[in-house]
């Protein structure tokens, strides 16, 4: 039997007034892999956004498949790779396959400004996010530790687990908070091509590059204010489609400031002992014999890991690397924002914000509602989950409905496999009904999974 080529969907933008861009969505079930060809046909540019899957269970692609039709596509050669943020579904092909990608010929790599190790507010957030990992991996441990003989602490350890997954191997997380496995694809991309990687900041000038002439590059995300970082959207917010009770994110901001950390404890600093003070010794004799076990609250933490490792897994997401990519004859938009959330979303909008890029003689200032208003092509974010697409500041500033295209990464059947079963939502259906509203007709919204084969 013949093996099974792996699945993908296209959509070409028609040629009006430019070059033909050529997307294709790789059917790799929940997870992103894009390959963008500019000028298929003719002198052909390839960009590669992600390449990584937790699963196909409605195609049974594999990443070694998708890779395979990448390096038939561009002829090994492809001319910039962009890797979006730490999730092991937009990366782990690059260390799943990596034998493959070496024989491929890269240009350039292109990385958040997040991933920079030499990056100050950078080198923080990592810590902050390795800090969180390692304890929510030692929960997740604890609660799922047969000793316990509790199911309730067992069921929640499981959906911690689940949720850590999208770093890795949630119980495997090393010193710098990634499982190893992921830790290897991301260093692999930084410097497994012997090219240095660029890391993207948002705002400033549009980048035009000599090797793809007739197009720019807007780099969006990720925000650079911490505060947007960790604004991961609520149920009640009003920028949302809609977010559901298992979703919320417990742990407001990114609990990296020492004095928002102090202001969580139970009990006033006063009132705290170390491990060294005598009365502890004291205290040992009388709450930490077997009989006490009823007075002692050591372990109540773990009940609020869950709403952490959500807290965690959606500022990563949060850290996305989102770009609009304009075709200069005439303005159209292809729009890549990863896995955005929120806060990156509306960092967009924020006071001062802005894009110059040169026409002619002249320079113009682009704003994040100008480049939306011409958005005919959408990455919809997160796999269309119900807290990555922003509403108003969002999709309903896409005005060019008669154009627009949304492709959605997602295999639903993965997703639903998710700890707790049926709980991931995706695609989430107010977020879907008003995709297939604003795009009526075939093709114009598309799942990863309803994808044609190659």
């Amino acid at each position: 039997m013949a093996p099974r080529r792996p699945k993908k969907s296209s959509t070409t933008t028609a040629k009006k007034s430019g070059p033909i861009v050529r997307v294709r969505m790789y059917r790799s079930g929940l997870g992103d892999c894009f390959l963008v060809t500019f000028d298929p046909g003719g002198n052909e540019v390839h960009l590669l956004i992600d390449c990584g899957s937790l699963g196909a269970k409605t195609t049974g692609v594999k990443l070694d498949a998708v890779v395979a039709d990448i390096r038939a596509t561009t002829k090994d050669h492809l001319h910039l790779l962009i890797a979006t943020h730490e999730h092991q579904n937009h990366v782990c092909g690059f260390r799943n396959c990596k034998q493959e990608f070496q024989k491929i010929h890269l240009d350039r790599v292109w990385l958040a400004w997040t991933e920079n190790p030499q990056d100050d507010d950078a080198k923080k957030i990592v810590k902050y996010k390795d800090d969180l990992g390692a304890a929510l991996a030692s929960a997740a441990r604890a609660l799922t530790d047969p000793k316990r003989g509790d199911r309730q602490s067992a069921e929640l350890g499981a959906a911690i687990q689940s949720i850590l997954g999208f770093a890795g191997d949630p119980l495997a997380l090393g010193a710098n908070g990634l499982a190893k496995t992921l830790d290897e694809a991301m260093t692999f991309v930084r410097t497994g091509f012997g090219k240095e990687a660029l890391y993207m900041k948002p705002g400033g000038a549009a980048i035009e590059e000599d090797w793809l002439p007739g197009f720019r590059f807007y780099v969006l995300g990720s925000p650079t204010s911490l505060a947007s970082l960790s604004d991961l959207g609520d149920h009640e917010s009003e920028q949302l489609y809609h977010v559901t009770a298992g979703l919320r994110v417990g742990a407001a901001g990114t609990a990296a400031d020492a004095d928002e950390r102090e202001s969580e404890m139970p009990f006033d600093v006063r009132l705290r002992l170390n491990g060294k003070h005598p009365l502890m010794d004291a205290s040992a004799k009388i709450y930490l014999t077997e009989e006490a076990d009823w007075r002692r609250i050591d372990s109540d933490w773990l009940r609020a890991s869950a709403d952490l490792a959500l807290q965690l897994d959606s500022m990563t997401n949060n850290t996305s690397l989102a770009l609009a990519i304009e075709r200069v004859s005439d303005g159209r938009i292809l729009l890549f924002p990863a896995d955005a959330q929120q806060g990156n979303w509306l960092s967009w909008h924020a006071p001062g914000m802005k894009w110059t890029c040169k026409d002619g003689t002249t320079t113009k200032e682009r704003t994040a509602q100008q480049l939306l208003a011409e958005t005919v092509f959408y990455k919809v974010g997160h796999h269309s989950s119900n807290n990555a697409t922003a509403k108003e500041k969002g999709l309903e500033l896409m005005r060019r409905e008669d154009e627009l295209v949304a492709f959605i990464p997602v295999d639903r059947a993965v997703a639903l496999g998710r700890y707790p079963k049926d709980s991931w939502q995706m695609p989430a259906r107010p977020l879907y009904l008003r995709l297939l509203e604003k795009m009526p007709g075939p093709r114009r919204t598309l799942r990863s999974r309803l994808g044609r084969r190659c």
